[in-house]
Parts: structure tokens; C-alpha cells; sequence
């Protein structure tokens, strides 16, 4: 696909999206929130993938550094 095609493509979505919903956007607003849409599209493009565990964060830490020491 095309980058017109697909740029065409998901202005298509944007605006069946927003009339489905019954959303009115003010005029000036429009393109800020389209390429809002554009970008969260490409994130849950991003989340939807595979993945191996070795893509999961490390969820370790040590206690000494996160607890107040005692007092003197």
C-alpha cells in the first residue's frame, strides 16, 4: 500500500470513527487529534505483535533502597 493510499485510508477511519460516535470536532482541532489517532494507531500496532519474555522489563529491586533507614 501506498503511502497515499494509506494516508487516505486512515483519514477514511478518523472521520467513519468520529461520524459513528457522533462526535462534532471543532474546525481548528481536527488535524491535532487526527494525528493524535494516527500515532495511537501505530502504538497498538506496536502492542499487538509477539513477543518473548526476554521483551518483558525486569520487575526486581532491592529493599535497602526503597525503605527509611532507622533513625540514630
Amino acid at each position: 500500500m501506498s503511502t497515499d493510499d494509506r494516508t487516505a485510508s486512515m483519514r477514511h477511519a478518523f472521520e467513519a470513527m468520529t461520524a459513528l460516535n457522533g462526535l462534532t470536532l471543532p474546525p481548528e482541532r481536527v488535524e491535532t487529534i487526527y494525528e493524535g489517532f494516527v500515532g495511537l494507531q501505530a502504538m497498538t500496532a506496536d502492542l499487538r505483535r509477539p513477543r518473548t519474555a526476554a521483551a518483558e522489563p525486569a520487575g526486581i529491586f532491592v529493599p535497602d533502597t526503597i525503605i527509611r533507614s532507622a533513625a540514630p
